[in-house]
């Protein structure tokens, strides 16, 4: 009898002709006004949804205005995720400050002693004041141990697949006593390179030392017995100077475990930027509270964790290392922090990269 239009979003497609109304017998098909009806306002629901203005959601007020979040080509998922979190971290950061200010100022102790529930600090030490609010945007992997010495990582595969020969800078002291992270790089990838900087490396021991011994291809290990932007040390070098020996532009993820010395090796590797962006796409850096006599207070950490947001770092993990609290009943004075570097380019910002698992 008639047939409906191939495309039902246009004006002229919500009716039937009028010929074939015209033949239709309403009083013996009562059922196909009904019919009629719900085509009719179909369509006009359809019409009225392709005419519609979406509205685009405005981010444009979130980030620093000399470097923001790299998306060439436009504002894809990825650049709206990043942007998305970077506006939940600054209302972080207002609420972290009236936090501070409510439980007795920056100027009290890290982790105060205990004196009950009326404690003249509410009972809250360091750890509640400062936390990982931004999110990374990727799968998070465990690298290393379940236990000290493992790390997580944003969107690990997804720097190993756009740099298959990716780099890996680890500042350590000790090393031998947690490498499990350096040997997990190894094992997972195929062409990833590792460079560790320790001070303390025993004497007349192999440059492949200690990773070395659990990879067959030991060109990938690169063991050096100085430091690395820590100026607390006898003798060191900068990070710049170290990559452009190695010939290196970029360090995909940057590992700082120095037993307290991690403080002045950050503020150095900041001020060595001069303002541009950091030349590491994530850092994980073992924090240790009261191991020197600067950084005691909530404002001495306060100011060291303000220059790493500054620098463009954005913390999206922490756990706090029970050793020391379970060995001594100490107070819970270290922890893991991983941070990811919202400015430059790499892996982690470029939308232009395929989906990874």
């Amino acid at each position: 009898m008639f047939a409906l239009p191939s495309s039902p979003t246009r004006l002229g497609a919500s009716f039937i002709t009028l010929r074939a109304m015209q033949h239709l017998n309403w009083k013996q098909a009562p059922w196909f006004k009904f019919f009629i009806v719900l085509v009719i306002s179909f369509a006009f629901y359809l019409l009225a949804r392709d005419t519609h203005t979406h509205r685009v959601a405005k981010y444009h007020d979130l980030l620093a205005a000399s470097n923001s979040i790299a998306h060439p080509g436009g504002k894809s998922r990825l650049v709206q995720t990043l942007e998305g979190n970077e506006r939940r971290y600054r209302y972080t950061i207002v609420a972290r400050g009236k936090f501070i200010e409510k439980s007795g100022g920056r100027h009290i102790p890290a982790f105060p002693p205990p004196r009950g529930v009326a404690s003249t600090f509410g009972g809250y030490v360091l750890w509640d004041m400062f936390i990982p609010s931004f999110t990374c945007p990727f799968p998070m992997y465990r690298v290393g141990t379940l236990a000290d010495g493992g790390k997580w990582v944003c969107g690990l595969e997804r720097v190993m697949h756009n740099r298959p020969n990716c780099i890996v800078y680890s500042l350590g002291y000790q090393t031998p006593a947690s490498s499990s992270f350096e040997q997990d790089v190894l094992r997972s990838s195929s062409g990833c390179q590792v460079y560790g900087f320790d001070v303390n490396a025993m004497e007349g021991a192999p440059t492949t030392w200690p990773w070395g011994g659990i990879v067959s291809d030991r060109s990938r290990v690169h063991f050096n017995d100085f430091s690395v932007a820590n100026r607390t040390a006898d003798t060191y070098r900068s990070l710049y100077s170290v990559m452009w020996e190695f010939g290196h532009d970029f360090v995909d993820i940057l590992k700082v475990d120095l037993e307290g010395s991690e403080f002045a090796t950050l503020v150095s590797i900041i001020a060595d930027s001069e303002g541009e962006p950091l030349p590491f796409g994530q850092l994980l850096v073992k924090v240790h509270i009261g191991r020197s006599p600067d950084m005691t207070t909530v404002d001495h950490f306060g100011q060291w964790f303000e220059k790493l947001e500054w620098a463009g770092l954005r913390p999206y993990y922490f756990e706090i290392s029970m050793l020391d609290v379970n060995t001594q009943r100490a107070a819970p004075a270290v922890g893991y922090w991983s941070f990811m570097n919202i400015r430059g380019e790499h892996a982690l910002l470029d939308d232009g990269l395929p989906e990874y698992p």
